[in-house]
This record gives C-alpha cells, structure tokens and sequence, in this order.
C-alpha cells in the first residue's frame, strides 16, 4: 500500500477559510474523477468506438489526489464522490479509498459506478465505510442493457445491486431517461425501491455523449414524474430533498424515487459541489470548460499547500450562477461525461 505525506496543520491555518462563493453558497462537495476509462460504451456517454483514452502519466497521481483532497478538506470540503470513467478500473483505487479515509475533514466517501466490478470489494467498501454508491442502471432487460452500454454484463452489475442491498451499504440507483429506449421500463425501475431501502433516481438526459448528438428535451422533470404516475398514482413530493434530486414518496414503498433535473438544471441555487476531471481540470459547474488546472498545479515544484487552497478559493469566487449561464460562457461543443466525470 502507498503512504503519502500529509502537510500538517494546514486545516488550523486562518488563510483557510471555508470555499463560499458569490452567491453565498458554500462549498463541501468534491467529485473527482480519477480515470476516463471505462469497461462500458454507453450510448449517452461515449461514442461506440470509446474515446482517446488519458495517458496514465497525465492523469492525477496517487499523491496528487491525496494532497489535493487533503488541500480542500482544509477548506472545507467534507464530502467526497469518486466517479470515472469507472472509478473501479484504476488500479490503485481501493488504496486511493483507503487513503483518502484517512484523511483529516473528510466525513464522507461516495462512489458513483456502473457496478461491473463491484461486488468482488463489497466486503472492504463496508469496513471502509463507504457512505454511498450510485449505481447506473438503465434497464433491467439483459437485452436491452447490452444495447445501451453496448456490453454483455449485465449479470455482473445485478450481482453488485443484490450484493450491496445485502450489505446494507446506502444505495441510489440513476437511471438516463432515454426516449425511445427505456420509457417502457421506468415504473419497473422505480419498483426496486418498493421493497429495499434504496433510491431510484431518474435523470435528464445530458448532451454529453462526446459525439455531438441533440438529446430529446421531452423528457424533462415533470414529464417523467407523469408517467411515473400512470403506475403509480399515489406518489407524492418528499420534505427530505437533499443534493440534486427532488424526492417522491409512493405509499408503501421501502426506498425513495428521486427526480435529477440534470438538463433543465434545477438545483443551482443550492449547489455545493465542485468537480475535477481525471486530466485534473477543475470544474465549477458541470456546463463550464474548466477553470483552473490543478494538474499544473500540483505540478509546479513552487506550489505551496497555500497556494493551492488559495486557487481554489478564487475559482469556486468565479462559479457561475448557474450552468445555463456557464454553458453561455463555454466554447466549443460537449464532452464525452467520461472525460468530464460522471
């Protein structure tokens, strides 16, 4: 296992303030994304043939990660969300868990996976404590699945969701509404939350499949909650909303469906999250094209723990209101997500 050390003391500096940006949102939420490789190809995601894939010399290194996170939970970030790519096909990514576990400041570990891998680390996730796992699922037609990620395993993830729901381990489900391809199979979906403590999430379709495809715009929020509704007339708004999910109740129902209005970017106005990508580019808002380059950073010999936490604090100063204002901002067209971070 790699050992890395950690600058002492940095949390009790009072150049550390908390991340607060213009619009007095504070930032506690870090998604880093520490590959863009990924087992899958699905259809919303990446090109069939993939995409160029990140030399491994220029991802973020092991100890590039840890001193980065180690930087802004003296600022105060507190959450940690490890997305890809798949997060569970770089190598050192259990140890990478294990590391940041220990760090000072961070209260909570999240992954977001495509559960291919998953199960064979159920057991460590648990010691670890792992707070949470978002699973996507598209579809629970084997068929069907193989047509979306354009890869025949869909097995191996159905054994992650029975192994996690077994363990206990906190669970959402996220779920792209594709139009023409999974609208037949939501209510099912939202189903798996009848009889297991889970949440079932459905999200807007994204334009970032990296090939530059339109999206239907159909299928937004309110759509989705009325044809949820055919099936189950009973469901209703929660008080429990937190994050990016609007969340409904159905009588009867263990587990939770959440509603993510990705698209028509309903949850600005309390966003706390800023993200880095797996090239180490970080990202205020999921819609703007980068705005700082940790990477050179982290790099840069003359680079002090100050100075960094300081960078971080002028770039989360310039997060935009909101993403339709950051995509107005941004040049050029969309990314593939891998390349981004889910």
């Amino acid at each position: 296992m790699q050992t890395v050390p950690v600058s002492p003391g940095c949390e009790h500096s009072p150049s550390y303030r908390k991340l607060v940006d213009a619009y007095g949102r504070t930032i506690t939420y870090l998604r880093l994304a520490v590959t863009d490789r990924c087992n899958l190809r699905c259809r919303y995601c990446m090109p069939e043939e993939g995409i160029t894939s990140t030399a491994a010399s220029d991802l973020l290194s092991f100890e590039e990660i840890i001193r980065l996170v180690t930087v802004a939970a003296a600022r105060g970030i507190n959450k940690v969300r490890f997305t890809g790519g798949e997060p569970f096909v770089r190598r050192d990514f259990m140890e990478l868990l294990e590391a940041v576990h220990r760090i000072p400041g961070i209260d909570s570990i999240h992954i977001t996976s495509n559960g291919v891998a998953v199960s064979e680390h159920i057991s460590r996730l648990q010691e670890l404590g792992v707070a949470g796992i978002n699973l996507s699922l598209d579809s629970l037609k084997p068929e069907r699945f193989a047509r979306i990620t354009r890869r025949n395993v869909f097995s191996l993830v159905k054994k992650s969701l029975d192994g996690l729901v077994r363990t206990g381990i906190p669970l959402k489900i996220n779920v792209v509404v594709q139009e023409g391809i999974n609208i037949d199979e939501l209510a099912e979906l939202a189903g798996l939350a009848k009889t297991d403590p889970i949440t079932v999430r459905f999200i807007e379709q994204m334009p970032f499949n990296g090939d530059g495809t339109a999206v239907s715009k159909h299928w937004d929020s309110r759509r989705i909650i009325d044809e949820l509704a055919k099936t189950y007339p009973t469901i209703h708004r929660s008080m429990n909303d937190t994050g990016t999910a609007r969340l409904y109740t159905v009588p009867g129902f263990v587990g939770s469906i959440g509603i993510i209005g990705a698209y028509s970017r309903q949850f600005c106005a309390s966003c706390n999250k800023i993200r880095v990508t797996p090239q180490g580019l970080l990202k205020t808002c999921l819609y703007d094209n980068g705005s700082l380059d940790l990477r050179a950073l982290l790099r840069d010999e003359t680079t002090t723990d100050s100075a960094l936490a300081d960078a971080l604090g002028r770039a989360v100063d310039d997060k935009p209101k909101n993403g339709f204002i950051a995509e107005e901002n941004s040049q050029g067209g969309h990314a593939s997500m891998a390349s981004i971070g889910g």
